[in-house]
């Protein structure tokens, strides 16, 4: 009797162990279809949030585009840089001459000369067409030379392209002028004469009364 109860306790534990290993199975299995089912849902909705907002920022990026015409293109890049190394000029436009001013002119000099060029085209008469291409044509101009970089990497290629031989440096053809520092005031000298006569007559008092106690 003993033998039969150890082996009906046994398999009945056996046969609990089974049922028990079998929900938890079958827990896991739906712990982990759900998981996966929410996953794939979550990635799901992102992927077409994004779409959206792909789409979205294409339509505002094409207003912009074409609301906000672009400015003249930068000169500084890659290929300018090897170029400009190379001795080869990056633009056959002489800027300096469009805006009839020196290459040693001053940014001052540069926003006057590109103020009159401008108020020189509108006096001419011409038809709408013909002052915007002009108009743009000058604002290229002005704003190479305006802006330091990029006048720093025009004259560059200028100095390369006439002494292809001699290797220069970006800041060695850096010829715009600073701005001269202001004039200083004349210091008044007035106060600091009144101090010194004050002074000098304190030490003069000071000596007579010594003189005056010695005796």
């Amino acid at each position: 009797m003993a033998v039969l109860s150890t082996t009906t306790t046994a398999y009945i534990s056996r046969q609990n162990f089974c049922k028990g290993a079998s929900k938890n199975s079958n827990v896991v299995l739906t712990s982990v279809a759900s998981f996966a089912s929410k996953q794939r849902g979550f990635y799901i909705r992102s992927s077409s949030d994004g779409a959206a907002e792909t789409a979205a920022t294409e339509v505002a990026d094409s207003d912009n585009y074409i609301e906000v015409p672009g400015g003249p293109p930068s000169l500084i890049s890659a290929l300018n840089v090897e170029r400009a190394l190379r001795g080869i000029p990056i633009t056959d436009v002489d800027h300096y001459g469009r805006l009839g001013i020196q290459r040693r002119s001053s940014y001052e000099e540069v926003a006057v000369a590109y103020k009159n060029k401008v108020e020189e085209i509108l006096n001419q008469g011409l038809d709408e067409a013909e002052v915007r291409e002009k108009m743009e044509l000058l604002k290229e101009s002005y704003t190479i030379l305006y802006s330091r970089d990029e006048r720093r990497m025009y004259d560059w290629s200028l100095a390369r392209s006439e002494k292809p031989d001699r290797y220069m440096w970006p800041y060695e053809v850096d010829f715009t002028p600073t701005a001269p520092p202001p004039p200083q005031e004349p210091e008044d000298e007035g106060p600091t004469r009144l101090v010194g006569y004050f002074a000098m007559a304190w030490l003069i008092l000071a000596v007579a009364l010594s003189v005056t106690l010695n005796r």
